[in-house]
């Protein structure tokens, strides 16, 4: 018989609404620091998102980068096709950081 240990993992769901863009970047980005505090896993419900520009792709892009560095994970989920046509048209490869074919930026 084997022993297996299971950690638990602390999850917050942090659900989208709007723009993705340079003029929400400020408050969203201090609003990815804040709930990457206590937790392990990210979830950013992007189900309501309607347009994103290149900041908002950075941001997304520097979100991951710090969950990175803090050995968090970031979980990108309900993706819109604005997302994605954003994404296409800049070049930023679609990674998979999720496990439900969520999308990521390139390292």
């Amino acid at each position: 018989m084997s022993e297996k240990t299971v950690k638990s993992i602390k999850k917050k769901v942090l659900k989208l609404e709007g723009n993705l863009s340079i003029y929400e970047a400020g408050s969203l980005r201090e609003n990815f620091i804040t709930s990457l505090k206590d937790v392990d896993l990210l979830e950013i419900d992007m189900t309501e998102v309607k347009e994103c520009d290149t900041s908002g792709l950075q941001l997304l892009c520097s979100a991951k980068k710090a969950a990175d560095q803090e050995d968090k994970q970031i979980l990108l989920t309900g993706i819109p096709k604005a997302v994605e046509d954003a994404m296409n048209k800049t070049g930023t490869t679609q990674e998979i950081i999720s496990q439900n074919g969520g999308t990521g930026c390139q390292r």
